[in-house]
């Protein structure tokens, strides 16, 4: 099993916004067959935190990259995405770990 997780530095006063729209791609990864998806604002964290978390559990690498191909073939997703990277500092990045601890 892997964590799927993307991060995102909001602009200042921007982190609602931006919150906000990461609950429609949530609709969408759903959609698209996402497990366990979830937004994450962070509460407190080190200097470079980002603001944001968008995380889903996935089995593997190849359903990961199955599951953003539906997503972004979505017509709607490119104006979104644009939408977006107005809210944000720095382009969002994406962390891929595998789980290695049993589940509890």
């Amino acid at each position: 099993m892997y964590l799927s997780r993307l991060t995102f530095h909001t602009l200042p006063g921007k982190t609602h916004e931006a919150e906000e729209r990461l609950v429609t791609l949530l609709d969408w990864v759903e959609k698209a067959g996402g497990v366990r998806p979830r937004v994450m604002r962070t509460h407190d964290g080190s200097l470079g935190a980002p603001d944001l978390i968008f995380e889903q559990e996935v089995e593997d690498p190849g359903t990961l990259e199955s599951q953003i191909k539906k997503v972004t073939e979505n017509k709607e997703f490119q104006q979104w995405a644009k939408q977006v990277s107005g809210l944000l500092e720095q382009s969002s990045k994406r962390e891929l770990c595998q789980i290695t601890s049993p589940a509890s």
